[in-house]
C-alpha cells in the first residue's frame, strides 16, 4: 500500500501525495524503511570520508616542515617543537599576562553587574513594562551584587599581582643573565657529546633543552615546572640563536 514516511501513513491504493504534508508516497512501508536505510548509510559514508579528510590534513599538518627554518636550512625553533610534543608543554602566564586577563576580567563583571543592578532597580520602581515577580527582581539584583562583588575581587587581585609584575621580571632577567654568564652552547653540547655520543637534530635540541632545565634545577630553588620552561626556551634561544 502507498506510504507517506514522513507523516508515518498509509495510504488506498492510487493516492500518489501525501494529504497531509503533500510529500510523494512511496510504494509500501518497506520500500520507505529501506529508503531510510540507504540514507543513513549515505550519511555514515560521508561523515566517515570527512572525518578521513580532515585526519589526512592534520597528519600533513604534523609532518610539514617550519618553513623559516625550511628556507635557511634550520632545523624548528624550539616554540614549534613544543607545539609538536619535542619539548615539555608547561605553559608559564607571567605575571603581566595575569594581571592583563584579571584586568579584562573586572571590566566585564563590572559591566554585567552595573547591568543587572541598573535593570533590577528599573524592576523594582515599575519602570520596565514587563511583570516581574518579586522573586524574579530578587534574583536579578543578587546577580548584580554578585557580579560587583566579584568585580572588586579581581581588582584586588589584579593590584597584588601587578604589584609582583617588577620582582618576577628581574628574577627571570637575573636567572638567563646568570646561565649566559655560567654556560655556552658550546660547553652545553660538549658535555652532551661525552655523556650521549653523537644525536641527530632533533634528539640533539631536546637533550639540550633537557641540560638547561636540570642546571636550572639544580643550582636554584625553582619549584614551578612551567616557570622552568619560560626560562628554558628563552635561555636556549640566547645561546643558540640560529637553532
Amino acid at each position: 500500500m502507498p506510504y507517506c514516511p514522513k507523516c508515518d501513513m498509509e495510504f488506498i491504493e492510487g493516492i500518489t501525495v501525501c494529504s497531509d504534508c503533500g510529500g510523494a508516497l512511496v510504494e509500501s512501508r518497506e520500500a520507505a524503511e529501506a529508503l531510510k536505510r540507504q540514507a543513513e548509510e549515505e550519511a555514515l559514508a560521508r561523515m566517515q570520508a570527512e572525518y578521513q579528510a580532515q585526519l589526512s590534513m592534520a597528519e600533513d599538518i604534523m609532518e610539514e616542515p617550519d618553513e623559516e627554518a625550511k628556507d635557511e636550512g634550520k632545523t624548528p625553533s624550539p616554540a614549534l617543537k613544543r607545539q609538536r610534543g619535542l619539548f615539555p608543554t608547561h605553559v608559564y602566564v607571567k605575571k603581566s599576562e595575569q594581571y592583563d586577563d584579571l584586568k579584562s576580567s573586572a571590566s566585564a563583571f563590572f559591566l554585567v553587574g552595573g547591568v543587572l543592578i541598573a535593570f533590577s532597580a528599573l524592576c523594582w520602581l515599575n519602570v520596565i513594562p514587563f511583570s516581574f515577580s518579586i522573586i524574579a527582581k530578587a534574583v536579578l539584583t543578587v546577580m548584580g551584587a554578585a557580579s560587583l562583588f566579584v568585580a572588586i575581587k579581581t581588582i584586588r587581585d589584579a593590584k597584588n599581582v601587578r604589584e609582583q609584575i617588577g620582582e618576577e621580571e628581574l628574577k627571570t632577567q637575573n636567572l638567563i643573565q646568570w646561565f649566559a654568564d655560567s654556560y655556552t652552547g658550546q660547553m652545553l653540547d660538549e658535555q652532551l657529546v661525552r655523556e650521549y655520543g653523537e644525536l641527530i637534530s632533533e634528539e640533539l635540541s631536546l637533550k639540550r633543552f633537557e641540560l638547561i632545565q636540570d642546571i636550572l634545577v639544580t643550582n636554584h630553588d625553582l619549584s614551578n615546572p612551567s616557570y622552568v620552561d619560560l626560562l628554558t626556551e628563552e635561555i636556549y634561544g640566547r645561546l643558540y640563536p640560529d637553532s
